[in-house]
């Protein structure tokens, strides 16, 4: 059975508890450095995509994935370290 998760908006004054991925986690797209706001978890295994190359690739990727974790929604919020 496949799942799409989205995680919930965080609110503005709490900690990111419910985040998966974090601002260590880099895109699996060769030579792409950006940060990962999508995980796709396979039977096999996992990748990790920016939103640019999960967007490229959706189509396919949702046809052959157990799970999709979808956090593009916090792609343009600012971490606290970074205010």
């Amino acid at each position: 059975m496949k799942t799409l998760v989205a995680t919930p908006d965080p609110v503005p004054t709490t900690a990111s508890s419910f985040n998966i991925l974090t601002k260590m986690d880099r895109c699996d797209a060769k030579g792409c450095p950006a940060q990962a706001f999508v995980l796709i978890q396979f039977v096999t295994g996992e990748l990790y995509f920016c939103g640019h190359h999960y967007n490229q690739n959706e189509t396919g990727l949702f046809d052959t994935a157990v799970e999709i974790i979808d956090e593009r929604h916090r792609i343009n919020d600012r971490s606290e370290s970074s205010v």
